[in-house]
């Protein structure tokens, strides 16, 4: 399963052939059939003409049915329920919503399904089991190792908060309260049994919008 963050729902054009390009790189295949619902991010005319150049035959779920797409809305429905869980489980901020979601995706992709007969989503797609002894508590306290330059006495360590996995890289990705700002890293120590004290340790407010998400499915020729 791919999820993409858009800050609006004018952007899912360009991420579906991002992710198609990826993938059909990645199997050799091409995509087939695209399965969606009668949103207007999927019935726009550049996005149709798309389709129609690439030979994607189109399906449309009938407005109010989402039994149609039972696939994708189970899915989604299983992301929001552990995205909710992993912001629950250390009291985050629903701010971190979009970081929670990318990290639900990345558990799903790597536990074992019965639709799969027990084999990972990522075993099936990449030929091989997937590692698993990096993950750590989403939301726990987390110790990035400071890399500038230090007087003798000066701390070590930039305490902030596990919100995730660097794409493409062996890091985490650590938000810094005090600035606001992600650092990605791989020299962290974390400490999973507790999580960030807003009220005592603070953490301040969180500028712009929310994000939405939304998995696409399709079938590979």
């Amino acid at each position: 399963m791919w999820v993409a963050l858009l800050t609006t729902k004018d952007a899912a054009t360009d991420a579906i052939k991002h992710l198609q390009a990826a993938a059909e790189k990645k199997s050799g295949k091409k995509l087939r059939t695209l399965r969606t619902d009668n949103g207007r991010e999927f019935t726009v005319a550049e996005f149709a003409a798309y389709c129609a150049e690439e030979g994607i035959q189109r399906h449309y779920s009938a407005p109010y049915t989402p039994q149609q797409n039972g696939v994708v809305e189970r899915r989604n429905q299983t992301v929001v329920a552990m995205a909710r869980a992993l912001l629950k489980q250390r009291g985050l901020p629903a701010r971190f919503w979009g970081e929670a979601v990318v990290t639900a995706v990345h558990l799903l992709n790597r536990a074992p399904t019965k639709v799969l007969k027990g084999v990972t989503p990522y075993e099936a797609w990449h030929g091989k089991a997937p590692e698993v002894g990096y993950l750590r508590t989403f939301g726990c306290v987390a110790f990035t190792k400071d890399l500038s330059q230090l007087k003798k006495l000066d701390d070590r360590s930039i305490p902030g908060i596990l919100i995730g996995y660097a794409d493409g890289a062996k890091a985490y990705r650590i938000f810094d309260p005090a600035t606001q700002r992600v650092r990605v890293s791989r020299d962290v120590v974390f400490d999973e049994s507790r999580g960030w004290d807003w009220i005592k340790e603070g953490g301040g407010q969180a500028s712009g919008q929310g994000v939405r998400y939304r998995a696409c499915l399709g079938n590979l020729e």
